[in-house]
């Protein structure tokens, strides 16, 4: 299992927080990923949701790993109750201190779900992949558009363009929102001509694979659907 590091660690916070950071934290957090309960994925989210810590002085570097703990134990399954005791079992003793059980702590623990830093770590966890991984996705993008300009082989420049297809098409679930103005018609026109195109693409991808010349597969007439007109809502 690999482990996070002071250097690593203080890369990853913002620059107010790196004097927060210590051998004790780094220790800690590899201990809680050796932990079954949390394992490699709370270390991971130590340091992928360092961002929220951006801009903000008022919680220390033991609230946000307490947040991260709690929110990794409600996501792993367990009630707020149960998650709450785990992170601060001294709350629980002060409670049987006084007579008390765990069932008195509903409220204070419904109190910490509900806190700023606890829902920022929600928010940023519930973040789609593809967001997430914008930087990487745009980089692929640029290398597929330097393949199809300047690829050497026909094939691996019609390959390329078939990929961009692809990866630039709108997701189906967000075509609604990505195409505001349009009435049903229109969106369903706009959706048959991106297909049409990516069949020609994967067409002459084909043929090229085939042994065909590109100026051969460029001359091939294609036959065109019949255009249809379609008025934008107003």
């Amino acid at each position: 299992m690999s482990k996070v590091t002071l250097e690593a660690l203080k890369e990853q916070v913002p620059k107010k927080y790196k004097k927060l950071v210590d051998e004790g934290t780094v220790h800690n957090i590899n201990k809680l990923a050796e932990d079954p309960e949390y394992g490699e994925e709370f270390r991971d989210s130590v340091i992928t949701h360092t961002k929220i810590l951006d801009g903000s002085e008022k919680w220390s570097m033991k609230n946000y790993i307490d947040a991260i703990k709690f929110y990794s134990l409600t996501a792993a399954g367990n009630s707020q109750v149960d998650s709450y005791i785990k992170v601060f079992p001294e709350r629980l003793q002060a409670r049987l201190d006084r007579g008390q059980d765990k069932s008195f702590m509903n409220g204070e623990a419904s109190r910490f779900n509900a806190t700023d830093l606890v829902n920022r770590i929600r928010q940023q966890s519930l973040v789609p992949l593809h967001l997430v991984n914008q930087g990487t996705t745009q980089l692929a993008i640029n290398q597929l558009t330097h393949l199809m300009l300047n690829a050497r082989s026909d094939v691996a420049r019609v390959s390329a363009a078939t990929a961009l297809l692809k990866e630039l098409r709108p997701p189906e679930t967000q075509t609604v929102d990505l195409q505001i103005g349009l009435n049903d018609e229109a969106r369903a026109a706009q959706e048959k001509q991106n297909a049409q195109l990516l069949d020609i693409a994967q067409n002459q991808r084909r043929l090229l694979e085939a042994g065909m010349a590109l100026d051969d597969v460029q001359s091939i007439h294609i036959k065109k659907e019949e255009v249809i007109e379609v008025d934008l809502d107003e």
